[in-house]
């Protein structure tokens, strides 16, 4: 017989309208992640869903779900309130867990119901309101992820989820079973990853992981984190998508390249997604660093021949003036692609050669002492 953790949340909210018609709503939980090896996060969000513009005052709700007590795999459990909408002086307090009838209770409490009138107003545009995020840690080694199955408790008996308004400025049950929707939540951990490594050449960066097994997978952003003279940018940007392979129990590989990176350390993680939205992250245990040239060197272009554009890179050790110009065969100048003081580094340069006609042509570089050139192809 399974173990079930029945989870208690006593919510009252606070505004100062009134609501004269018994409102719709729908109620998720959503926005799962895994933030370390053994806690996991959630939001609860309240979504009105009436056809018309009426306000939905929300005055109270009394919130069941069932947890499998599997998930704690051995451990204990620990809750608490990470964030919410409503008002910082209204928001769910002191996670209290009980034990009744061999199951665990959880109860949060908050101060008492508002008065007809002065209820929280739900919002009614997607998530809706987020009542509470709510953070699950256990102590054991980590989550056993078949057991975290997570859902509405409704019934003719209690324990039974409430919600309540005020219509006609009388303190109103509106439950709807119906509306609450939380299998979302049935095995969010869909991916075993084995490994997740780097490796550098030059200013790129190849990314490698591989999974034992997928469930429901979409696949993965990749997303980075820079930091130069050991300040991070504390911003996380994707950089690109490797789909996933949907249902899988076999070994798979995925690579991705970052290329044309300023000197600097990176940090990288992955953000597996799911079909339903979840997402999860892994994280690359080692920063990357971008060291800074130690020769001047000037690349043949690529492609080449080409049309209409092409790339050039060039790595500079030290500061100082560049010139990159581009000649035709009698030795002409026709371009010249860039000029100033550069810092040291990697560089790309992109040229559009459309105003150009088709043949022979030579590109040089001049920095400081160092000079170099090299032939490539414009075919029209």
């Amino acid at each position: 017989m399974k173990k079930l953790l029945f989870i208690t949340v006593l919510l009252f909210l606070i505004n100062d309208l009134s609501f004269a018609v018994i409102p719709q709503y729908t109620m998720k939980a959503e926005n799962f992640i895994q933030t370390s090896a053994n806690t996991v996060e959630f939001d609860i969000n309240l979504l009105h869903t009436n056809s018309d513009s009426s306000v939905f005052e929300f005055a109270a709700g009394q919130y069941y779900f069932n947890f499998n007590a599997g998930i704690s795999n051995g451990g204990g459990l620990i809750y608490s309130i990470v964030a919410s909408d409503l008002p910082a002086n209204l928001q769910p307090v002191n996670p209290i867990v009980y034990l009744i009838g061999g199951n665990m209770q959880l109860r949060l409490s908050v101060n008492s119901a508002p008065s007809p009138g002065n209820g929280y107003i739900i919002s009614d545009t997607l998530q809706g309101t987020r009542v509470v995020r709510m953070k699950l840690e256990t102590t054991a080694k980590a989550f056993d992820t078949q057991f975290l199955n997570l859902r509405w408790r409704n019934g003719p008996s209690n324990p039974v989820t409430r919600i309540y308004s005020f219509v006609d400025m009388a303190y109103t049950e509106i439950t709807n079973s119906s509306s609450h929707l939380i299998d979302s939540l049935q095995n969010p951990l869909p991916v075993e990853l084995t490994d997740f490594n780097s490796s550098v050449y030059a200013n790129k960066v190849n990314l490698s992981w591989t999974t034992a097994s997928e469930h429901n997978n979409k696949g993965f952003y990749i997303e980075r984190n820079f930091s130069v003279n050991g300040s991070n940018s504390f911003e996380w940007i994707s950089i690109g998508f490797i789909k996933g392979s949907g249902d899988l129990n076999t070994v798979t590989e995925y690579s991705f390249q970052d290329k044309d990176l300023m000197t600097g350390v990176y940090q990288y993680r992955l953000k597996q997604t799911d079909y339903n939205g979840l997402y999860e992250y892994f994280y690359l245990n080692n920063e990357v660093e971008i060291l800074r040239p130690v020769d001047f060197k000037l690349s043949q272009n690529y492609p080449n021949p080409f049309n209409p554009s092409t790339n050039i890179e060039f790595t500079l050790p030290a500061e100082g003036s560049v010139r990159l110009d581009l000649y035709d065969i009698t030795g002409r100048e026709v371009k010249n692609i860039l000029s100033g003081n550069y810092s040291a580094g990697y560089y790309n340069v992109k040229i559009n050669a459309e105003d150009l006609s088709g043949g022979i042509y030579f590109y040089r570089l001049i920095a400081g002492s160092f000079t170099s050139a090299k032939k490539m192809i414009l075919l029209k």
